[in-house]
């Protein structure tokens, strides 16, 4: 009964999917059942979570949805000191976009292939861990709020915000929803209205990530013999306990689709926030590397003014 119950669970989280093209932004290493993803978009300054990442990722995806090797926990950092992710490239939104990818997900055809992606990724049969030694606004939080667990150091360079609301949108992939369970109703207001950067010690304090290190050999350490432990159980205890969790913590997919992925749709599409992104676009010279990026949450009322 309990081999069946494995076998039916390790089927409800595969999804189909198709192959994307290939651009090098991952880089992947296995080792006793722990497979590290080291995320360098070399397309972008500041790691941005681009066509280039997400196809990428939508071929990881895929391979560890199969659940055909031993992996049994998957650890994602990124190589630029300074961006775990920085945001979705906002041109996404902008008239003129244009991507390889498809604009729904094949195996989820109701979602767009980015809220796909993390939803894939929340689904994973492994534990997903996110080593956080940089920043992650918009899309890149919400990358990490898919993930089992999050620890970061303390280094100045480790901040997290959900920025939509001051491009005229909101959290379109649920991470405002995520962040409602684990953080609380008012500090989710809080932080999300105001598109406020959060430090890794406040973010512990408050239970966005599970813990942060003063260095990053002891976040490393830690995270190593965390990985190393959980991968010596069996994939059904891993499977199984995450289905339950899942069950009472995370938004159901019609909830996401309809009060944030679609909503996110309409809001693009008006005229204050297509002259907000704009302007943004404009001011980081199409999102490089600068102030704007590295201090987002203090420079933006700039952008008002």
């Amino acid at each position: 009964m309990f081999a069946r119950f494995v076998t039916l669970a390790l089927a409800a989280v595969s999804v189909s999917a198709a192959r994307y093209p290939s651009f090098g932004t991952l880089q992947t290493t296995n080792s006793s059942g722990v497979m590290n993803v080291v995320i360098n978009n070399t397309y972008s300054e500041i790691n941005l979570f681009d066509l280039h990442v997400q196809s990428d990722l939508a071929n990881l995806i895929e391979t560890l949805q199969a659940n055909d090797t031993d992996i049994r926990v998957v650890v994602f950092s990124s190589a630029n000191p300074q961006f775990f992710l920085a945001h979705i490239d906002i041109n996404y939104f902008l008239p003129g976009y244009e991507s390889p990818l498809p604009f729904f997900d094949p195996g989820i055809p109701n979602m767009t292939f980015p809220v796909a992606l993390l939803w894939n990724i929340t689904q994973l049969p492994q534990a997903t861990i996110a080593v956080i030694e940089g920043r992650a606004r918009g899309i890149g939080n919400e990358f990490l709020m898919s993930c089992d667990m999050r620890f970061a150091t303390t280094s100045p360079s480790v901040l997290l915000a959900q920025l939509e609301t001051s491009f005229g949108l909101n959290p379109g992939a649920g991470g405002a929803m995520y962040l409602a369970h684990e953080i609380g109703r008012g500090r989710t207001f809080e932080y999300v209205f105001a598109s406020k950067d959060i430090d890794a010690v406040t973010a512990e304090k408050y239970g966005w990530i599970n813990r942060a290190f003063d260095t990053s050999a002891e976040l490393r350490d830690y995270v190593e013999a965390l990985a190393a432990r959980i991968a010596l159980f069996p994939a059904g205890g891993i499977v199984g306990t995450k289905a339950g969790i899942n069950a009472v913590s995370r938004p159901p997919m019609d909830v996401i689709i309809q009060q944030a992925q679609n909503i996110i749709g309409v809001l693009a599409q008006t005229s204050v926030t297509q002259a907000f992104s704009k302007k943004f676009v404009a001011a980081t010279n199409n999102q490089s590397l600068g102030d704007l990026e590295l201090n987002y949450g203090e420079e933006l009322v700039s952008l008002f003014q």
